[in-house]
């Protein structure tokens, strides 16, 4: 009789909605869609957490690049796919900024996914230019304030987040500092290297072989810490609770799917992301692995979209 009953109860969870479609998945190779160009960040830790994937799987997992509109473009492509796990998105933190930015996207950037995992997390990094002679946080915004309006900061372009880091900073310590965008974090960079402008918020993998050679100071991170890579730099919450700028990398899937589903390639993910070799060549670029609860985090994105249109809002930016 207790053989029968365990028997019983197996098919009745196996009966369970979503639960055997979790267990069927992947019945074919999955593809990762990253939308944004290869050899960028995004593309690598998709690359990574494809790779492990494959092989917990035992199943082809393919990462194409469908750049294009802000990384709308490939994001649509699985805004339109069948919610069964078998078409993903890794994206970056654009994913939130996008619907304030862009006048038009050919999906609602809540509606149309499901959060799935947050696979790293990156901080930004406020840096000056060492003609600025500052070092600190406050002692930035104490410079900026004594000269109103003589500034420039560079950015990677309009709507992008080292742009609107900037921006919140502005609105929050009351400075008056001009934008001025680039088309890229390279000329970006290169623009506050040069001394055209005395500001920047960057990438801080970008930032620390120009800091270790002096060419950029850096002020502050975005993070809620200090960082093992540059343990002098204070959190910009330091001076301001509250104030974190990450560009985070995650994965999302179509709208609909099963949490089963959802809860089955979290786990696998956030086991990927924390493989030594992985988290090893992560860390190494100044990104840290994340990994959660996948509703936890699409309730973070929700908070994000919010805060990054009253941020827009606040500076005056229109939807381009």
């Amino acid at each position: 009789m207790a053989i029968q009953r365990r028997a019983v109860l197996a098919a009745a969870v196996l009966a369970a909605p979503g639960v055997a479609v979790a267990q069927a998945f992947p019945a074919r190779p999955v593809r990762i869609i990253v939308p944004f160009s290869a050899g960028g960040p995004t593309d690598a830790i998709a690359r990574f957490v494809a790779q492990q994937l494959e092989a917990a799987w035992g199943q082809s997992v393919v990462v194409e690049n469908r750049p294009g509109a802000g990384g709308s473009t490939g994001s649509a492509v699985v805004a339109r796919a069948a919610p069964d796990g078998h078409v993903l998105l890794v994206t970056a933190n654009s994913h939130a900024i996008n619907p304030s930015v862009l006048r038009s996207m050919p999906f609602d950037t809540l509606r149309d996914f499901t959060a799935v995992c947050r696979l790293a997390d990156a901080p930004f990094l406020l840096v000056a230019h060492p003609s600025l002679g500052v070092r600190t946080l406050p002692d930035f915004v104490a410079a900026v304030k004594a000269r109103p309006g003589q500034f420039n900061y560079s950015s990677a372009g309009h709507g992008t987040g080292n742009h609107l880091t900037m921006e919140r900073l502005k609105q929050i310590a009351g400075l008056d500092i001009a934008h001025i965008p680039f088309g890229g974090a390279a000329p970006a960079t290169t623009a506050l290297l040069s001394g055209q402008v005395q500001a920047l918020v960057n990438n801080l993998v970008n930032s620390l072989p120009h800091i270790a050679e002096g060419r950029m100071v850096p002020i502050a991170i975005g993070s809620p810490d200090r960082q093992a890579v540059l343990p002098d730099v204070a959190p910009f919450a330091a001076t301001y609770p509250g104030f974190l700028s990450m560009n985070w990398y995650a994965a999302f899937g179509p709208a609909g799917m099963a949490p089963a589903l959802v809860q089955q390639i979290n786990a696998a993910m956030a086991r990927a992301v924390r493989v030594p070799s992985v988290a090893d060549r992560l860390r190494a670029q100044g990104i840290s692995p994340a990994g959660g609860p996948a509703d936890v985090f699409g309730q973070e994105v929700a908070a994000e979209v919010t805060e990054w249109a009253q941020v827009t809002r606040a500076a005056g930016i229109q939807p381009e």
